[in-house]
């Protein structure tokens, strides 16, 4: 017959059993059932464990802390959101006379007598930050329309419209060339304000552009910081004054030797007044002639220790190497050729360059300093001098804790636009923490549930790529594998053996 014959061939090279065609009915039914489970065996233990892997994993994204997921913001939209965090108190109208009591006190005369124009203009700056931009928005816009009115309609506008109007607003008020003041947000200060404003720029604008150049270009002369709005701190005072050359080594250098009863005649006659000794500063000063290092960043260094706003155990390791106490005696050693002609240097400070540079070199190799973390702090720390100038960052010295404080700030003023002072006196040593990088996948990634999604993932994937791989096997002729051989046995269990 032809219907039995060839289905019996066939099933007997497969599986050496008898056709089905020639069994009994309950034969057939049960290899029909064992037929439909093998068949279904792989993919439903493929589905299972991607399903399981897909159901350990939402389990683990549910238990994760909100925000897990959440892209980090750029590091101008935190700092932009944590000066608006700061200040914000009742809505705009607050955060805007607490803005004009900033300026007002910023424009009062000091102890020095001098407004205090670096405040004033970083404070002016930061409005946008302080009071929100849908905030100032509504602000600009309250002569069209009264604010709380033009804030409902902004609430019902879709999100994109809305950042469309805000943006046009600011933008609007950013290009208006009407008033050439700088910064352009001192418009919403009082006109008592305006005119203060104007007549400081105008009186001491000249004087604090003279300083911020000294320390690129001091051309021999000295640096009173006491003469410099908000610059020292209190008991610094005694130390205020700065030099730019050898002066500032041998006044340092002799005062250093004096606190470790080292008579040095040549010191005699070298006018200290009232100099405290400090070997942080003395190494500073030598550091001058250090080849490898800008002199702007290192006067920098200079004024801001001076000021007091530079200190630390950090710093100590950073100048006088890890040797610790030794380090100062190792300063001291090499300074003494110097402080032998402290008297004709201190008259004449461009005599002192190769022997300067002699003792730097001599002290450098002495107390083993690291040249690559030294070189990396000096010239972040002139980045910010860079970016903000350099009475700002004289003013934000004092939140740097850690030598990596330093590369924290710098960043910071690359993004700051003006504003990097605002910051620090409004959000205090939490500034540098800005900067802390972010971690977009929560380390709470190693949870169980994570842990045994990845398995069955992995389970699933490698019976996938077994199949694949059999298939491709038996189609070149290869052997039966291990499902195919039991799949044999039953066939010919049920059915019968083929005779």
């Amino acid at each position: 017959m032809r219907a039995g014959t060839t289905p019996s061939r066939t099933y007997s090279e497969r599986y050496g059993a008898r056709s089905p065609w020639l069994v009994e009915r309950w034969r057939v039914v049960v290899y029909l059932i064992w037929r439909a489970l093998f068949a279904l065996f792989r993919p439903v233990l493929f589905l299972s464990l991607c399903a399981g892997a897909l159901f350990c994993l939402y389990r683990g994204l549910d238990a994760l802390p909100a925000g897990a997921l959440t892209p980090p913001q750029s590091l101008s939209d935190r700092f932009e959101a944590a000066l608006h965090d700061a200040v914000h108190t009742q809505g705009g109208k607050a955060t805007l006379t607490q803005w004009r009591s900033e300026l007002d006190a910023s424009l009062a005369p000091v102890r020095s007598g001098t407004p205090d124009l670096p405040r004033a203009r970083s404070f002016a700056l930061s409005l946008p930050d302080l009071m929100g931009r849908e905030a100032l928005a509504l602000h600009l816009m309250r002569a069209e329309r009264r604010p709380e009115l033009m804030q409902a309609d902004l609430v019902a506008m879709p999100v994109w419209r809305r950042q469309h109007i805000i943006t046009g607003v600011l933008e609007a008020r950013l290009q208006d060339t009407s008033n050439h003041r700088d910064p352009i947000w001192l418009q919403e200060a009082s006109p008592q304000v305006q005119r203060r404003y104007a007549r400081a720029e105008a009186l001491y604008g000249p004087s604090l552009n003279a300083a911020q150049a000294w320390f690129h270009s001091p051309e021999g002369l000295a640096l009173n910081l006491g003469n410099l709005p908000g610059v020292t701190r209190s008991g610094a005072s005694d130390g205020a004054l700065v030099l730019p050359d050898a002066r500032e080594l041998v006044v340092q250098g002799c005062a250093l030797a004096r606190a470790q009863n080292q008579r040095v005649s040549a010191c005699e006659r070298v006018p200290l007044g009232r100099q405290a000794p400090d070997a942080i500063r003395a190494a500073l000063a030598l550091s001058l002639y250090d080849d490898e290092l800008e002199a702007s960043s290192v006067r920098l260094a200079l004024a801001a220790r001076a000021a007091g706003r530079l200190e630390g155990a950090w710093l100590e390791e950073l100048m006088l190497g890890p040797s610790g106490a030794e380090g100062e005696m190792k300063l001291l050693t090499a300074l003494m050729p110097v402080l032998a002609e402290a008297d004709r240097i201190h008259a004449r400070p461009e005599t002192c360059l190769a022997s300067c540079a002699r003792a730097q070199a001599e002290f450098h190799q002495s107390a083993e300093l690291d040249a690559a973390r030294r070189n990396a702090w000096f010239s972040a720390y002139d980045q910010i001098r860079r970016e903000e100038g350099a009475l700002v960052a004289l003013r934000v010295s004092d939140v740097l804790h850690t030598d990596a404080d330093v590369l924290a700030l710098a960043r910071l003023s690359t993004i700051s636009e003006g504003r990097l002072l605002a910051g620090r006196i409004v959000l205090g040593d939490e500034l540098v923490a800005l900067d802390a990088s972010e971690i977009f996948f929560s380390a709470e990634f190693d949870r169980p549930e994570f842990v045994l999604a990845c398995v069955l993932a992995g389970l699933a994937l490698l019976l996938l790529g077994i199949v694949l791989i059999q298939g491709r096997f038996r189609r070149s002729g290869g052997a039966p594998g291990a499902l195919e051989r039991l799949d044999g046995e039953v066939s010919r269990l049920i059915l019968g053996r083929n005779l």
